[in-house]
């Protein structure tokens, strides 16, 4: 009975901090168009990867959709009042094609796969459920076919947002 008590009495603090420690959700969003020929192309959601975090504690996410690699990585901390974030993201897509790299004792040629890549290393300061611009990238290509010239713009701009995540409830 003395041994229960004991661990009744050691887990209810614990269990209590823990539930009292706010998670937020962070949300990389990589917003804008691809290889687009309009003069003023429509805006649209690309890529998305969400994180659940701790104040003043590293996080991670990993997700894979095929070709693609997301990885978002860092930190989620308060300095001088301000909430701040320090990430890493990667987004790695498989393009198809594959480069040697050596050969074994057997005369087979080892290869990698080649990756688009596509990287962002920051920090950022912050407000509850508010986008924040974290980098991005515009380009224009030109192609031609025949006689014809299509010139093609791309634009990608990612956005951070933070807001309090709320577990979804238990199903009974």
């Amino acid at each position: 009975m003395q041994k229960w008590l004991l661990l009744i009495l050691v887990c209810f603090p614990t269990c209590r901090t823990a539930a009292a420690e706010e998670l937020y959700l962070l949300r990389l969003d990589a917003v804008g168009y691809v290889k687009s020929s309009e003069d003023t192309p429509q805006e649209k959601v690309l890529q998305s990867v969400e994180v659940v975090a701790r104040l003043n504690e590293l996080f991670h996410s990993k997700v894979i959709s095929g070709p693609e690699t997301q990885i978002l990585s860092g930190k989620f901390y308060a300095e001088e009042g301000e909430l701040n974030v320090r990430l890493h993201y990667q987004r790695l897509v498989d393009t198809g094609s594959v480069v040697p790299i050596a050969i074994d004792d057997e005369g087979t040629v080892i290869t990698e796969p080649v990756l688009g890549r596509n990287e962002i290393q920051t920090t950022v300061a912050v407000k509850l459920n508010t986008e924040t611009l974290v980098g991005g990238f515009e380009t224009d290509s030109e192609s031609t076919q025949g006689s014809i010239t299509t010139i093609s713009k791309s634009k990608t701009h990612y956005q951070l947002f933070l807001s309090r995540y709320e577990p979804p409830a238990e199903k009974r």
